[in-house]
Order: C-alpha cells, then structure tokens, then sequence
C-alpha cells in the first residue's frame, strides 16, 4: 500500500503531466478540426450570413432569427477574407478558443485546487465531448468558454493581488470587449463584479471600491452600447421565434407546483449530462456538490467568485431572457468540473487509508465512459450530415432538363454550398414546410408530376413529429412514379425519378 501510495503522490507532483493532459486535449480538438466534415444545417444558417454580408450588414438582424455576438462575427469574417470561403476557415476561430480554453482552465484551477483535482478537473476538460465538438463547429459556443476563463483568471488575479492601475484598465477593457464576443459573459461580469466588490466591502477596502466601480462603469458603458448596435435590432426582429423554439427549457420561476420542482431537479441532474457530457449524472452530481461544500470551507471568496455567474444565468432563464441548456450553458462546463474535481478529490482523500477502492472506482466511473467516447470519436468522427458528396453526384449526373427539388430541411446546407458545385437559383425547387398538415406535401410534390428526371434532394429529415418524413416522400413518390437512381450519405441522400406518367 505504501508502495502504490509512493507512486500515486509521484503521479500527482509530475510537472510535465498537466502539459501532457493538455497536449491531449489539442490534439483531439485538431483531429476534429482537420476531418473537414460538411457544414450542417445550424452551421448552414450562420455561415450563409458570414460569407455574403458586408462588415456593416453583420450588424443588421441576421436571417433565421438568429442572435450572434458582433464580435464573433467580425473574426469569422476577417477569416474568411483571409483564408477563402471553406469550412477550415469558418471553424479556425472556434477551434483557436477551444485550444486557448485549455490553457486558461489550467491557469484558472491552479488558483483553487490542489495538484490532485487539478489533475482531474484538467483531464475532463481534455477528453469532454462537448467541449471537443463546439471546438470545430461554426458556432460561438468554444469562443463563450475561452471568453468566461479568460474573466475568471483575471477576476483572480484582482482577488489576490494589489489593484494597480494597469490591472484596472486591463480589467475594464477585457470585460468591456467581452460582451461583443459570448453574450453569456454578461452573466460572469455581474457574478465576478459583485464577488469583487462584496470582498472589499467586507474588508473594509473602501478605495478599492471605488477603483472597481469605474471599471464596472466601463463596462456597463459597453454593455449598453452593444444592446443598441446589435441585441435591441434582433430583440425587435426575433424575441418571440426564438422563446417559441426555447420553450420548455426556461427555468420555471417562480416554482410553484411539483411539477415545476420535478423540472429543477430533472434539469440539475440533466446538465451533468448536457451540456458537461458525463453519462454517469448521479456520480457528477454527487461529487459536484461536494466539491461546492469543500471549496466553500477552504477558500470562502474563490467559491463565491467561481459560483456567482450562475444564479444571474438562472435569473436570466426564469425571466425567459435566456436558456441556460444544452450548448448555451457549455461556458459553465469548466466551473461544473472544477467543482466535480474537488469533489473528487475531497473523497479520495477520506478514504485513500481505509477503502481506498472507493477513490479508484470513482475515477473509473467519470473518466471510462467519456475516455472511450474520446477513443472511438478519435477513430471514427461523429458527423450529423455529409450534403457535399450527395450535391458532388447530382453535378455529376443530372443531364439538360433534369428538375431538383430540395427537401426544406436540406434549403440552407444547399445553398451554402451550391456556388461550389455550379448551382444557380434557376437550378433547384425549394420545398415547403408542413409539419402540421402533410396533404400540403403530397400537393407539393404533384407539382413535379409530367416530368421524367426529377431529383429529390434529403438531408436533416424531421423525424420527432411522430414519422420520418423521408419515408412518407419517398413513399408517396413510389406510388406514382419510378424511382431510376439513387445516392446515399450521412444524413443526406438524393433520388431520381420519373414522374412522367
């Protein structure tokens, strides 16, 4: 036992071995990166906006109801600018803060752990789906996490230092750019700002006060310049679409019935699962809440500085302004598994001498599930829908005459990438949305009917309104024609018929 104790504390004072875990990490967010895979419908309606707006458009509401970052926008401009319109340059900014997040959250967790759950919280960090995926996807969500970091660290650095006029202005101007960038940071801000100012007060460090307020007066100053420019436009625009589409995942406030009670402990243990991407949520849950208990008795002002986001993103959901769920809360993760390391930690620690096997199996149970998910996703990518060879085929093939018609949910994908494969607006039929009254398909597709070479084009078919959708076109185009060819590929296909009879 000693022997296996030797090796444990060798294990856990190694230098080198958080640069390794970290090297890990960038390694499976490059490997990510580089598999190129097709822009997807969610990447498709974001990317449509960068590619073909002006600097000054990226201000006006985007198209889908859609609310970005202005700043975010800006970057992903410049790169397309710089690199040419392809998916590597579109994703190069996710993928930049989603490699720079793992550099920050060591930084930031050696402010509050010991090498033991620095080890842990750092290794999760590493191999968390979630955190890898939003690395290479056209999305704000990485450039949220690395933007929150990057303010805790500094928030630290003004706890437990002297507050000099360069750490004032260094503080005020990042959290003044912040909210141009991750539109959660606002949430951090509040939490950090009030954290800083409750811990001079109650030190009586009157003057620091004051110094703190100016910042915060820069940054309410910014805040507010950004609500006018960019928030208030889509708020006008797109506020009731995007409550339509989030409904059901806002906090219930205030609860009262059970059933809203249900939703909150439901919602708890759900987050540990998505947007953390631990499957085992009562063993993340269980070592979380430890963690805040023990975190809490040793170092009092950093629990408060690192949980004190979380009750305004909360307000925020119950107020319906916004949802604090799935990929929206991924700038929480890191927190969530700072808390779950110390948590682990802590019951090491208490059991390393009498049932040490408690400590090891806890460690098998939240780093298996996700280390083999890393493995397997390494060796052969998740990928939602691979349009490009599907649209390659139907270049290749059509003839003079042929008529293509696009299945709603394939519309945005498609027409990102349709200048690629010498697409034009004359070349394609845009289908119709009718989830609620499907005759209105079967009408639809009658509009084809005379014509011998028609291509039904498929991919992010709607399948959670009860029945494949898919199925039910393909179904009723069997019925009155004779499908001539066919091409598969992932989420994505497309179909020839003749519909001449």
């Amino acid at each position: 036992m000693k022997k296996s104790s030797r090796w444990i504390s060798l294990f856990h004072s190694s230098k080198e071995l958080p640069w390794v875990i970290i090297l890990v990490g960038v390694v499976l967010r490059l490997a990510r990166y580089l598999v190129n895979k097709s822009i997807w419908l969610d990447e498709a309606f974001l990317a449509s906006d960068i590619v073909n707006r002006s600097f000054p458009d990226l201000l006006q509401p985007l198209n889908y109801n859609q609310y970005i970052p202005v700043g975010f926008l800006v970057v992903e401009k410049l790169a397309v600018q710089m690199f040419g319109n392809n998916e590597y340059a579109l994703r190069l900014f996710p993928l930049l803060s989603g490699i720079l997040s793992a550099f920050l959250f060591y930084q930031v967790i050696q402010h509050f752990t010991t090498s033991k759950s620095t080890l842990i919280a750092l290794g999760l960090f590493a191999i968390l789906e979630p955190l890898i995926y939003y690395s290479s996807e056209v999305k704000p969500y990485s450039t949220d996490v690395a933007v929150g970091l990057l303010l805790y660290l500094m928030a630290v650095h003004v706890e437990q230092s002297r507050l000099t006029v360069t750490r004032l202005v260094v503080l005020g101007i990042v959290g003044a750019l912040a909210v141009w960038f991750s539109q959660p940071s606002v949430f951090i801000l509040a939490g950090i700002g009030m954290s800083l100012a409750l811990s001079s007060l109650v030190r009586r460090k009157y003057a620091r006060i004051v110094r703190l307020l100016i910042v915060y007066s820069l940054w309410i100053v910014s805040l507010v310049a950004c609500y006018f420019v960019s928030v208030r436009p889509f708020l006008l625009r797109a506020y009731e679409a995007q409550a339509s589409l989030f409904r059901g995942r806002f906090l219930p406030f205030p609860p009262t019935s059970f059933r809203d009670i249900n939703w909150i402990a439901s919602f708890f243990f759900d987050f540990f699962e998505d947007p953390v991407g631990l499957s085992l949520s009562g063993v993340a849950a269980l070592a979380f809440l430890i963690g805040c208990s023990s975190l809490f008795s040793k170092k009092r002002w950093g629990f408060l500085i690192l949980i004190s986001p979380m009750p305004f993103a909360l307000l925020a959901s119950g107020l319906q302004m916004y949802p604090f769920w799935g990929r929206l809360a991924l700038f929480a993760v890191p927190i969530v598994l700072l808390f779950i390391a110390e948590g682990t930690a802590h019951i090491i620690d208490k059991t390393k001498n009498d049932s040490p096997v408690i400590g090891f199996t806890l460690i098998g149970l939240l780093f298996l599930p996700p280390l083999l998910s890393a493995r397997n996703n390494l060796i052969a990518p998740p990928n939602r829908e691979e349009i490009r060879p599907v649209m390659s085929y139907v270049a290749e093939h059509r003839q003079d005459g042929d008529l293509l018609y696009l299945y709603y949910g394939s519309i945005p994908t498609f027409r990102y990438y349709s200048d690629k494969y010498g697409f034009n607006e004359s070349c394609y039929l845009s289908g119709i949305r009718s989830r609620d009254n499907w005759s209105d398909y079967t009408r639809d597709l009658d509009k084809l009917r005379g014509n011998k070479r028609v291509w039904i084009l498929f991919s992010h078919v709607c399948t959670w309104s009860g029945v494949d959708e898919k199925v039910f076109f393909l179904q009723y185009l069997n019925s009155v024609g004779r499908q001539l060819d066919s091409f598969e590929a992932l989420g994505a296909a497309v179909y020839l018929y003749d519909l001449g009879e």
